[in-house]
């Protein structure tokens, strides 16, 4: 697993977790290290399938508790105590999986775009049909979404598509986390743009936790909400910063 760290390490911990073929080096192009670092001991780690990670290319590797215990091995080898995790997009559900295997070890949780449960149909699905066109047909996808910075540009144009294909495969049986959610008693903040496809889903999700609250950013899709890095970072600290 490769991450990468920032920020003083006696402050609170805090693990980042990104969408699907994203980067720990997304974090910081979009602005979110420079709105935290200062708050948090920052923790960005890529999924397996992602990056510099090892990525399998067989769907059984990506079976959610294990994506969930990757995140947890990287927070024991550094000895986090008690960590915020924050995942966006396909890295909240990772985070969320993680939270409830083990509720009592996290501070809190910070979920952004997403749903409790994976809604996949490989017949018909998007993500899974583009993946298995390359990696230029997936960047293309995101160049009609929103202006695409240029390094993020070129690390999508790279990704290991036949990997994500086989953790796309593996989504779609992921199992719902509704009712696992409602264990976890730390607070957890949620967000999404207006426009996001999953606003609806993640909205709800409020209703899963017994102590949350929702955030909306008018006009923003999936997509464009993640340079409004700002934005998150600053509610984040208002939230949880001051928690050591």
């Amino acid at each position: 697993m490769r991450y990468e760290t920032f920020g003083d390490e006696t402050n609170l911990p805090l693990v980042l977790i990104f969408g699907i073929s994203m980067t720990c080096e997304d974090w910081l192009e979009l602005g979110y290290i420079s709105g935290l670092a200062k708050e948090f001991h920052v923790v960005c780690v890529e999924p397996r399938g992602h990056g510099l990670s090892t990525c399998p290319t067989n769907s059984s590797s990506y079976a959610l508790p294990k994506m969930a215990s990757d995140i947890e091995t990287v927070i024991n080898t550094l000895d986090l105590v008690n960590p915020l995790v924050w995942g966006y997009s396909l890295g909240a559900k990772i985070a969320l999986a993680a939270a409830v295997q083990n509720p009592e070890a996290y501070r809190g949780l910070i979920l952004g775009g997403f749903e409790l449960h994976s809604e996949v149909d490989l017949a018909t699905d998007m993500v899974a049909e583009t993946f298995s066109s390359g990696a230029q047909a997936w960047l293309a996808v995101w160049m009609q979404m929103f202006d695409v910075p240029d390094g993020m540009a070129t690390r999508l144009a790279r990704v290991n598509t036949n990997a994500l294909h086989a953790l796309r495969t593996a989504e779609a049986e992921w199992p719902p986390l509704g009712a696992a959610s409602e264990s976890f008693t730390a607070p957890v903040l949620l967000y999404a743009g207006e426009k996001c496809f999953f606003r609806n889903a993640t909205a709800a999700a409020v209703a899963h936790f017994p102590s949350a609250r929702y955030l909306e950013r008018p006009g923003r899709n999936h997509f464009d909400l993640m340079p409004d890095s700002a934005w998150i970072t600053g509610e984040v600290v208002q939230q949880f910063g001051s928690s050591r």
